[in-house]
């Protein structure tokens, strides 16, 4: 690692603190890619330093991780369009497991939402692999209003990638981060009267 990037993975650590998700942070691989349909950019990162390597570490991480002036967030797939996006512009996602921005929580039935709040329920793509969903809601229902929060992750199988459940402590190498256009300030204060 260059000079540079050990400086600015210390700089990082210090500036989100260090907590019991972790301290390995995460530098860009790859070049960055604007999806026009959506407005944000997406590109991978890759873990480095001690574990965990965690969705969880990864979710609260990234947020510290700026494009364009852009905060970066896992990545959130909720049309067939992006997920095709992502496969065509990332080779790696073919080949590499990785986190991505959706969870499942477990409530009275397994509440799955991506990482901006909006509900999985509210869109029509799902991208999950066999018997993945099936594992979610039995999981769920062992650890009924639990609160327990199940990842989501992007895995490659035979029939392409497909979302599988991860389990809570466990590692992954890469993470597909976004950088969501931000919020503009009119539409906020007009969601708020």
């Amino acid at each position: 690692m260059s000079g540079i990037g050990a400086t600015f993975a210390i700089m990082m650590m210090l500036f989100q603190g260090i907590d019991e998700t972790g301290t390995a942070v995460a530098r860009p691989i790859g070049e960055v890619h604007l999806n026009e349909a959506t407005g944000s950019y997406f590109q991978v990162f890759e873990f480095y330093g001690k574990p965990p390597h965690t969705w969880r570490h990864a979710k609260r991480m990234v947020r510290g991780y700026l494009y364009e002036g852009r905060e970066g967030q896992l990545a959130t797939i909720k049309d067939v369009e992006t997920h095709y996006f992502l496969l065509l512009n990332f080779p790696m996602i073919r080949t590499s497991p990785m986190w991505i921005g959706l969870s499942a929580t477990c409530n009275e039935k397994a509440d799955l939402a991506w990482v901006d709040g909006a509900q999985l329920a509210d869109q029509s793509f799902r991208g999950f692999g066999d018997g993945a969903l099936r594992e979610i809601s039995r999981t769920c229902r062992s650890r009924k209003d639990s609160g327990t929060e199940i990842p989501i992750f992007y895995e490659p199988d035979a029939f392409g990638v497909r979302w599988q459940m991860g389990g809570v402590n466990q590692n992954l190498t890469y993470m597909m981060v976004e950088f969501p256009e931000p919020e503009e300030d009119g539409a906020d204060e007009a969601a708020q009267e």
